[in-house]
């Protein structure tokens, strides 16, 4: 964050869900429907900001990462005049929620929570996934669900 910056006028959208659940596919068309209304807003899928190898033994999903990196393109994007954030990402705690809300100083957010059954997610999973992480991911989104 650029010293001195007050961020506190960000507006903060949260989607939540299992794995599977079309969290990403609901921040695109969130994204696409503002973007369409002339609204400013910058849209993150967070799980691709977490992609690091390896990761610290007690940052098991690269969240520490994840919102580094994001705070860093919120500065960028907020230097731009942009004051609405849509993120995409598996929230599973409230601390889990107030630490993306911390990580780009929101004022304002909401937390949209997905929901579907295990065999829609399931489903999902298994056309989306067709290598080496398809079991973890029907695992996780089995977890999740419960």
């Amino acid at each position: 964050m650029t010293v001195g910056m007050d961020m506190s006028d960000t507006n903060l959208v949260l989607i939540s869900g299992p794995v599977g659940v079309g969290k990403t596919t609901l921040g695109e068309e969130l994204s696409g429907t503002l973007e369409s209304a002339g609204v400013a807003h910058t849209f993150v899928d967070l799980d691709g900001l977490s992609k690091t190898y390896p990761r610290p033994e007690d940052d098991r999903f690269g969240e520490k990462i994840a919102l580094k990196n994001l705070g860093a393109i919120w500065t960028h994007a907020f230097e731009q005049g942009v004051r609405n954030l849509i993120v995409a990402r598996v929230i599973e705690t409230h601390e889990g929620a107030k630490r993306i809300e911390q990580a780009v100083s929101a004022r304002r957010s909401v937390v949209i929570e997905l929901g579907a059954s295990d065999e829609t997610l399931l489903g999902r999973v298994r056309k989306r996934e067709i290598g080496t992480g398809r079991a973890w991911h029907e695992r996780r989104a089995l977890e999740l669900s419960g």
